[in-house]
């Protein structure tokens, strides 16, 4: 009780800090959710019983292609964790009753963010949903686009048949109920490997604070 009781107090003294958290937190949420859809989709497209729309070594560097953005995006997110845990306990380490409770106390802080900015970005995905598909065509647009000699169209048999567009809506490929079991399914991966991110950042700051106090204690 006495660590909510401080978390909550330190959100009330530093809101402008939980807003700016909370922003970078969606964004960070919403790139590692759509880049993770992306791939999901890619499957899906790839698994389907429709016309194949890319080869098996299309798929492939599609895949990779998000999968190094993802990787990047995810990287960039544990240091920003890791420099926010540092920042933070740099400034309030005078103020604070124990180093070690100012790190948990930061971690469910940042629990508390994460939580708030996934139900953000669900209410967001809920209420605009054509619009963040939009965004998600953009993103894989962008990943068609490093194919040179990519077909606008892909014929359904052979040099005869119905003409598949290689850029036609993802809405058109795969329903909406599809699309929203994709977007929980990333969102929660997102979401977990934020936590995962959380756990060790605390761990790393434990560790830390123990070698600094043995130190200390020399």
């Amino acid at each position: 009780m006495e660590l909510i009781s401080t978390t909550l107090s330190s959100i009330k003294r530093h809101r402008i800090q939980f807003s700016i958290s909370w922003v970078i937190c969606l964004v960070a949420l919403f790139i590692l959710t759509s880049l993770g859809m992306l791939k999901l989709v890619l499957h899906q497209l790839d698994s389907s019983n429709q016309i194949q729309l890319f080869t098996n070594k299309e798929v492939t560097q599609l895949q990779q292609y998000f999968s190094d953005r993802l990787f990047i995006s995810a990287i960039g997110l544990f240091a920003l964790l890791l420099l926010f845990f540092g920042v933070k306990i740099h400034w309030q380490k005078k103020s604070a009753s124990s180093v070690k409770q100012l790190i948990y106390s930061t971690g469910l802080e940042l629990f508390l963010v994460l939580l708030f900015a996934s139900t953000c970005l669900i209410l967001l995905f809920t209420l605009f949903e054509p619009i963040y598909e939009s965004i998600l065509q953009s993103f894989y647009h962008q990943g068609l686009n490093q194919f040179k000699e990519l077909p606008n169209f892909v014929l359904s048999n052979g040099t005869s048949g119905i003409a598949y567009s290689i850029r036609s809506s993802l809405s058109f490929e795969l329903s909406s109920t599809t699309l929203l079991d994709l977007f929980f399914c990333s969102l929660l991966k997102a979401v977990s490997y934020v936590i995962l991110c959380l756990c060790l950042s605390i761990l790393c700051f434990r560790l830390l604070n123990f070698i600094s106090r043995r130190k200390n204690a020399r």
